[in-house]
């Protein structure tokens, strides 16, 4: 290997061991093989009719109508890892690198797979050490999650207010795929000042109203509003005009006056 990449053996072990980290490959018998993620990767993204290709045109049209950055994420074990992105095109934007990984308890997407585990798994992730602090609204103890978790339940998204950067706002919603589990979520990211209080529900209701779209286009077929004794959303069909781009949203008018 260390021949065919031109690389020294000792630059390619360090490389080995990073990717051992992140799972892409794991050590067995003193050989390394392919690894989970790489399994977790190519079902999302890699497959024909695929995760990212699906959302991309409804990632697309959500950042147009909300001029916020728009991502999608998923999880491995206690953090958030954003596999696709749309960026912005307002000059105050966020940005948010494929690949970024964030702490479950720092995001909206993070509380959104919080509030979907069981309690049990939540447990084991907090005494694992998994949550981190960021700023001084950084929530890291489960009780001071409770509300944020009940609001996913109730109202279909989630909110993250600087709890990862001061001035920064987001808001997720979750993905559900043909069998009802969690795959994904759907996230917009927000300078505050473009995110005010009074503004939060209708922001809400569209980013949950977009990741509902890409439930449906990925197969899901709700059977009742409650899955597992927890409450689900309606879901009802998809807004093709995510694709054409002729749905106007009145934010987008509130938001270019700023």
């Amino acid at each position: 290997m260390t021949v065919t990449a031109g690389l020294h053996k000792s630059q390619v072990s360090r490389i080995l061991r990073t990717f051992e980290a992140y799972g892409f490959v794991r050590k067995k018998g003193g050989q390394y093989q392919l690894g989970r993620a790489f399994t977790a990767y190519a079902s999302l993204v890699k497959t024909e009719g695929g995760l990212v290709e699906l959302a991309r045109p409804i990632m697309e049209g959500l950042s147009k109508q909300t001029q916020g950055t728009v991502m999608l994420k998923i999880r491995e074990e206690g953090e958030t890892v954003t596999i696709d992105r749309v960026e912005s095109r307002h000059f105050l934007r966020l940005a948010y690198p494929v690949g970024l990984r964030l702490p479950l308890n720092a995001s909206s997407s993070g509380k959104v797979f919080l509030a979907y585990m069981s309690s049990e798994e939540r447990n084991r992730l907090y005494r694992g050490g998994c949550f981190r602090k960021f700023t001084g609204r950084t929530k890291t103890a489960l009780a001071a999650l409770d509300r944020d978790l009940s609001t996913v339940l109730r109202k279909g998204f989630a909110l993250s207010d600087e709890e990862h950067l001061l001035g920064a706002r987001g808001v997720a919603a979750p993905i559900f795929g043909p069998g009802g589990n969690l795959e994904a979520t759907l996230a917009l990211g927000l300078p505050k000042v473009l995110l005010p209080d009074k503004m939060i529900k209708e922001v809400g209701a569209s980013v949950r109203k977009a990741a509902v779209d890409i439930s449906l286009l990925l197969g899901h077929k709700p059977r009742s509003n409650s899955d597992n004794g927890k409450p689900r959303m309606a879901l009802t069909r998809p807004d093709r005009t995510y694709k054409k781009g002729k749905r106007q949203w009145s934010i987008s008018k509130k938001l270019g006056t700023l």
